[in-house]
């Protein structure tokens, strides 16, 4: 994210000492800033008040993420309903900027006209993290796929995730041109060049750490001039390193 101007700063009530260890312990390089009397959360109007005085997580902010310009104003907010669910920055960064880890998982794709890449937006995450992927699409010159939204008999192009470890999840394409198919008498939204999507899961709570295989989908009907294919499906893996769940712990 740094390549794009971007830079990571996370909030905490906790105290110096106890960010300072937590840093130290698990390898973490970006500011790791102290709200002691938690004056910034309350602020931003995110002080978790669901939390009693006198109980140790008393001054908490609910779970959100910040996307805030050089002048201060903020960009974008993604917020969470809770604290096994979270926004992976890589995720952020793959759809604000359309960045992902070069060394985060990608496998390509081939069928007839058509080339796919399909990736994560990273390579390592946590259980109830929302991961970023995205989809690049390539077609030779006369092919195209088809958009959205679509008769009944098309089939339009999607990519999706069929895997237990996947609870919700998203993908967004680029509005497609509309093509008259003068055949037909119909004006159909297709894709044809090349383009990409991005779109996000959300990983369920909890998962053991260690290596995850997640298996999905790509769909797509593809044309030629004179030609329409039958509708595909293809199937593929993507392999994610899940990281052992972090809990900060007061300095001794």
């Amino acid at each position: 994210m740094e390549m794009e101007g971007v830079n990571l700063a996370a909030v905490s009530y906790d105290s110096p000492e106890t960010l300072l260890s937590f840093a130290r312990k698990h390898g973490i390089g970006d500011p790791l800033l102290s709200d002691r009397d938690s004056a910034v959360i309350r602020r931003f109007g995110i002080f978790n008040t669901n939390i009693a005085p006198g109980l140790r997580a008393y001054g908490v902010p609910h779970p959100v993420e910040y996307l805030v310009a050089p002048d201060g104003a903020v960009v974008r907010k993604y917020f969470v309903p809770n604290y096994q669910h979270r926004v992976t920055g890589s995720a952020v960064a793959l759809r604000e900027f359309g960045a992902a880890d070069r060394t985060a998982p990608a496998i390509t794709l081939r069928s007839g006209a058509l080339t796919v890449e399909v990736g994560l937006a990273a390579a390592k995450g946590f259980a109830g993290q929302q991961i970023g992927f995205f989809a690049k699409f390539t077609l030779e010159p006369g092919w195209h796929i088809y958009g959205a939204p679509l008769p009944e008999a098309y089939t339009p192009t999607s990519v999706a995730f069929d895997d237990p470890n996947v609870i919700a999840q998203s993908f967004d394409l680029p509005p497609a041109q509309p093509m008259e198919i003068g055949a037909l008498g119909e004006t159909i939204p297709v894709y044809s060049g090349s383009f990409s999507g991005t779109g996000s899961l959300l990983l369920k709570f909890p998962i053991d750490a260690g290596e995850v295989a997640l298996h999905g989908q790509v769909h797509f009907q593809q044309c030629g001039d004179s030609v329409c294919e039958a509708p595909e499906t293809i199937p593929f893996e993507l392999r994610l390193t899940l990281q052992p769940f972090l809990v900060a712990t007061p300095a001794k």
